[in-house]
């Protein structure tokens, strides 16, 4: 999700990230502290196929990003924390509603899942690698953003399928295809980051 934050750079330093007692009392932070309170509900009641509560949850949800991205840029409140906090956020708070649709009886194709975890997992490790050699970290760019926005909207759709039978024929899995194709596009992105990046620290002083 992360749909409003918008960080001045790509990468930062590992060694200069300052997490301050404050940074924890910004209306920006607390918001993604709440999303990922949010997420074990959202995946119960997904998995329980009680999809009013699972659509309020999953609508809460997208709403407290796109507010933590507001008051982040209303009150400059943009903080390392928020940089880990939000994105871990979105990826618990997606993945665990993912999840629980592939364990329900629901449409979701099981294909899709794994494309997805594999993609925040690789991320995940490219991170690490990146922090151990280069001593830097990714911040999410304006393609991850999108990913992140494209794959709450599919999944709305997909929680709102069994309360409004109505919708456009298969329109949550046309909408899963457009937020794929933000996948691979994000994932070739932060791969081309990450290796411009491991290169530039092997490169001698």
């Amino acid at each position: 999700m992360e749909t409003l934050k918008a960080p001045v750079h790509q990468f930062t330093e590992t060694r200069k990230i300052r997490i301050s007692r404050r940074d924890f009392f910004y209306v920006s932070n607390l918001l993604s502290a709440f999303r990922l309170l949010l997420t074990p509900f959202l995946f119960y009641f997904i998995y329980r196929a009680q999809w009013k509560f699972a659509s309020v949850c999953g609508a809460v949800a997208v709403i407290s990003d796109v507010l933590d991205g507001f008051f982040a840029r209303r009150f400059n409140q943009h903080t390392e924390l928020g940089y880990i906090l939000d994105p871990v956020a979105d990826k618990l708070a997606i993945g665990a509603a993912l999840f629980a649709l592939v364990l329900s009886s629901t449409n979701f194709p099981n294909w899709a899942f794994i494309v997805i975890v594999v993609r925040d997992v690789a991320i995940v490790l490219g991170n690490g690698v990146l922090a151990y050699k280069a001593k830097m970290i990714t911040r999410s760019n304006l393609w991850g953003k999108c990913t992140s926005f494209a794959l709450s909207i599919a999944l709305m759709f997909y929680l709102l399928r069994p309360l409004l039978p109505q919708l456009p024929a298969k329109v949550e899995f046309y909408s899963l295809c457009v937020a794929l194709v933000f996948v691979v596009i994000s994932t070739m992105s932060y791969a081309w980051h990450m290796f411009r990046e491991l290169k530039a620290a092997r490169r001698p002083i």
